[in-house]
């Protein structure tokens, strides 16, 4: 300990304040410095100004008590260790004062020179120990701010408090911009420097009652105390954005990230932590859609967007219960020869009272609520199951399509999964098909072609979906296993009416085909359609000029009719 130790007294008497120093006086070894503080509402700024070594403080204030004021201390992780005093032993109130932070407890008409000098040094000591432990399970360590864990604590803590005094507060959750492009461009040691360059301004920009927290990867928290209207929120967010977007020198590279912000205010937004952050969350995604840097606050339109959602998620989670979903299969034609020789499987959902239902009704929310695993999981078992009936008729090789997502890819199952339902279901590897959107697998590559590899060893063949809508390299096109494009449907529909489109369309075939690969033209509706994109070399077609979407019933009549008219599909 040190030689010299300066000593908060907070006591609303004088007389208390002058025992004490007398007390003090009696100490040799060390040179004490008591400050009295005499009121409890400006303690807690004096005691966080980390000026004090130690803390003094009188547990009783006429009617009421410093219970607030030490877990206020606690929460905004006051480095100063706190001694609680009171007139006579109360077991209830030594308890409560230690659970809320209180580093020791003291009888005052018991107190010598001998107790006092230990208590202050035994507090003094076990706070730097426990600042230590606490350092290293609730502060991120590339950024020395609050992780998950302290955060979610002050959250409770505000929310405990705006809740008991009827007051406001705000959280803004922050994902910065163009952050993957760092890493990617310049390595993973600038993005961690871009990381701690963004804590650092976050930091610059709150006031003392204000706290960030990194909630991982390139994602931020901040809690704003007492902020009376949202204009002053916004201002606070237009500041935040001009601190993060200020260009940084790293490794003499000028860098220069941006950042979407998602705000919610107590209690409009939320009056519990998981539904502040759910709704700060959302709109951060909301103000990413922006271009560049933005901010959106979370609306009462929001909220009813948030309601729709969850009744559709717990209508997901029933409908896979109850077998509500189905799989209708759309032909694929090849150009050369007339005859069909895939189907690609398309999820539909058998709504009670509604009718069937297409993926884009409800796909995003099984996206993004984790239900898409066992929808496609089922999805694959049934299309197998289907597909090896099919096969006992028709007459050459019938392969299988099947959509996978980005969420599936991230199921560490997947592949294990993948190989127990082709077991089970007797089945080729060679006649399934999985298709990627390519917009999912640009920004995803390493993730998508860690799975690819192993499932392509399987046998397994991959189809890039959406070609021409995303920007994966030709690189990626050439190096990963992929065997068919599929150009995007958006092309197609313009074919009519843009020479620049048809340009556009004829050239990816041209690429398609110099890169070794497949093409299948999907959404082909008119004959003038098909003809065109055949004289242009593409392979396969499939479009409600072949055959809309079927059910399995129908789609077997369907495959038993084009067999004997395998002739007209191209005429």
């Amino acid at each position: 300990m040190e030689n010299k130790i300066k000593i908060l007294f907070i006591d609303r008497e004088q007389g208390e304040y002058l025992l004490i120093a007398e007390v003090l006086s009696h100490i040799r070894q060390v040179e004490y410095e008591l400050v009295w503080c005499d009121q409890l509402d400006i303690a807690l700024n004096k005691i966080l100004s980390q000026e004090f070594d130690v803390a003094l403080l009188d547990y009783y204030w006429g009617d009421t008590s410093a219970r607030d004021l030490l877990n206020a201390a606690r929460v905004q992780a006051c480095q100063t260790p706190i001694v609680v005093m009171t007139d006579e032993m109360e077991t209830e109130v030594d308890r409560e004062a230690i659970r809320a932070g209180a580093a020791d407890y003291l009888i005052k008409g018991q107190i010598d020179h001998l107790l006092l000098e230990r208590t202050l040094r035994y507090a003094i000591e076990r706070k730097q120990t426990e600042q230590h432990l606490t350092r290293l399970a609730h502060y991120d360590p590339l950024t020395d701010v609050p992780n998950r864990i302290l955060f979610r604590d002050r959250l409770e803590h505000a929310i405990n408090l705006a809740e008991r005094d009827n007051a406001s507060f705000t959280l803004m959750f922050i994902d910065l911009n163009g952050f993957k492009q760092v890493n990617d461009n310049f390595g993973h040691d600038a993005g961690d420097a871009i990381i701690r360059i963004c804590a650092e301004r976050l930091n610059a920009c709150l006031r003392r009652s204000d706290s960030v927290a990194r909630m991982g990867g390139d994602e931020f928290t901040l809690l704003l105390q007492k902020i009376a209207v949202n204009t002053d929120v916004a201002h606070i967010a237009e500041k935040v954005i001009a601190a993060i977007e200020q260009p940084a020198e790293i490794n003499g590279h000028e860098v220069v990230v941006g950042c979407s912000i998602g705000i919610a205010i107590y209690p409009q937004a939320g009056r519990d932590a998981d539904t502040l952050l759910k709704h700060a969350d959302m709109a951060m995604y909301k103000a990413k859609q922006e271009d560049g840097s933005s901010y959106r606050f979370f609306t009462e339109m929001m909220n009813q967007d948030v309601r729709r959602q969850l009744r559709l998620e717990s209508d997901l989670r029933a409908a896979l219960k109850k077998q509500q979903f189905v799989l209708h299969y759309t032909p694929r034609v090849d150009v050369s020869t007339g005859k069909v020789i895939a189907l690609e499987a398309v999820l539909r959902w058998d709504k009670p009272g509604m009718g069937i239902l297409n993926a884009s009704d409800f796909i995003a929310t099984a996206e993004e609520t984790g239900i898409i695993n066992a929808l496609g999981y089922w999805a694959i078992r049934q299309a197998c199951n289907d597909l090896k009936l099919l096969q006992e008729f028709w007459d050459g090789p019938l392969m299988m399509a099947i959509n996978l997502s980005m969420r599936q890819f991230k199921d560490d199952n997947l592949v294990h999964e993948v190989a127990r339902i082709f077991a089970d279901n007797d089945i080729q590897p060679g006649d399934i098909e999985f298709e990627i959107s390519e917009t999912v697998f640009a920004d995803n590559i390493e993730l998508v072609s860690l799975c690819m590899r192993p499932l392509s060893f399987f046998g397994i063949n991959f189809l890039l979906d959406s070609f021409g809508a995303g920007n994966s390299s030709l690189l990626h096109l050439q190096r990963l296993p992929i065997s068919t494009v599929k150009i995007d449907l958006g092309f197609l529909q313009e074919l009519n009416r843009s020479h620049t489109d048809k340009r556009l369309v004829s050239a990816m075939i041209t690429l398609a085909h110099n890169l070794g690969k497949l093409v299948v033209a999907e959404g082909v509706e008119t004959k003038e359609q098909k003809e065109w994109l055949k004289e242009m070399g593409c392979d396969l077609m499939q479009g409600y000029y072949f055959s809309a979407p079927k059910s399995y019933a129908e789609i077997i009549n369907w495959l038993q009719m084009s067999a004997s008219h395998q002739h007209l599909l191209l005429n």
